[in-house]
């Protein structure tokens, strides 16, 4: 249990540092952006590109509360129980939508990207999907543990 209540304060700092970080990046560069209707002809997006990578940020920093929260009754309420599994499995969803979501905006600034960029990029986007699929299973591990703890506590 040590562990999981490591991971979990890992998370929590993690968690809190993306948080102060999207604050920044909104505050010095999409708030300007958007306010001085910042030109950009370099991008496709123009004075939103920040915008949608920050909220892609808020995207996937959502997913990983979800899971600090799994962790969190985790460790409150024991390794099966119905509210862990319900926060994985919506952040593994979140994760997924996150991937799609990332993938589609490689598709629509594909031509700022050089190749290697654009390999990198998909391929982050890949492993965050993996990722989520992986929550997935665990939630499923989780409510399946908790199915046979129940049969087992019944026959006892």
């Amino acid at each position: 249990m040590k562990k999981v209540k490591l991971l979990y304060r890992l998370l929590v700092f993690i968690n809190l540092l993306t948080f102060i970080l999207i604050g920044t990046q909104s505050i010095m560069l999409v708030i300007p952006d958007i306010y001085y209707s910042k030109v950009y002809e370099n991008h496709v997006l123009g004075a939103f590109n920040n915008l949608i990578l920050t909220g892609l940020l808020v995207i996937i920093l959502t997913g990983s509360f979800k899971v600090q929260q799994g962790i969190k009754h985790i460790i409150k309420e024991g390794f099966f129980n119905s509210t862990s599994e319900l926060k994985f499995k919506h952040s593994g969803l979140i994760f997924i939508v996150f991937a799609c979501c990332r993938f589609l905006y490689i598709i629509i600034v594909i031509r700022e990207f050089k190749l290697s960029e654009l390999i990198n990029n998909s391929i982050m986007a890949f492993l965050v999907i993996l990722v989520g699929i992986g929550l997935l299973i665990f939630s499923d591990f989780i409510k399946n543990g908790g199915v046979l703890k129940e049969e087992n506590d019944l026959t006892i």
